[in-house]
């Protein structure tokens, strides 16, 4: 359970367990290998934080083409270095489920698809959620992120008007993650417009952050949406 602010955690780059996650990198698979994760971690270190999950997105073809086991065999290994702190940060958060998401579907296209329906109530305070956490993590004053909470909802419209706001709720990852998961059952007009939403969230100030990028990007594959054009035009 993933009970953290989202601003909490530090970033996985800042190197302060990086020898207890190379340890165990090389207990699952060997030196050699861990050599190679060291040098490309590195190099890696030194580059833009915003180019990460691009990077990630730029191996899923290759990595879609391995077996079934060595596929499950990552996701879990992955899971263990994440939580070798003790803590899961945004980063951590949006890589796992984007990797968790992709592969899923690699696995088994068809299977692994949310099914079913939530309830009305449920889908609106997820979509309230998001456009929240979102907002949060492009503005640095109150103010800023209020604006640009509401000019997503007011793509929303009346849809989300029936649904309490709490003002100064400290949004975790677990709620991250719950709304996600219900906001997976959208159907695919509901999915458009709330990534249009989601879109003017990120564009209100005319600025995107890698953590509203890396959020973006979770969302979309979550929904299983291309990238919405604020995002690709900055990649």
């Amino acid at each position: 359970s993933y009970t953290l602010s989202l601003h909490d955690a530090l970033p996985i780059c800042s190197g302060k367990h990086v020898e207890r996650q190379l340890a165990l990198i090389e207990e699952r698979m060997g030196r050699d290998r861990t050599s190679l994760v060291r040098s490309y971690y590195a190099e890696l270190k030194t580059s833009a934080e915003e180019i990460r999950l691009p990077l990630l997105e730029i191996l899923f073809p290759t990595l879609k083409l391995r077996p079934a086991a060595q596929l499950e065999f990552l996701v879990e290994l992955a899971s263990r270095l994440i939580q070798i702190d003790g803590k899961v940060d945004l980063y951590e958060y949006c890589f796992y489920r984007i990797l968790t998401t992709s592969l899923a579907q690699a696995v088994d296209p068809a299977g692994r698809r949310s099914s079913g329906r939530a309830p009305k109530r449920e889908l609106r305070q997820a979509a309230v959620n998001l456009l929240a956490i979102v907002a949060d993590h492009g503005n640095d004053d109150t103010a800023k992120s209020q604006a640009a909470f509401d000019a997503g909802t007011a793509v929303l419209g009346e849809w989300a008007q029936a649904v309490e706001i709490e003002p100064k709720r400290e949004y975790t990852v677990d709620i991250l993650n719950h709304s996600l998961d219900i906001l997976s059952k959208l159907n695919n007009k509901g999915r458009q417009k709330l990534l249009r939403a989601v879109s003017e969230v990120a564009d209100h100030d005319k600025q995107l952050t890698v953590a509203e990028a890396e959020l973006i990007r979770v969302i979309c594959a979550t929904l299983d949406c291309p990238l919405p054009p604020i995002l690709v035009a900055k990649s």
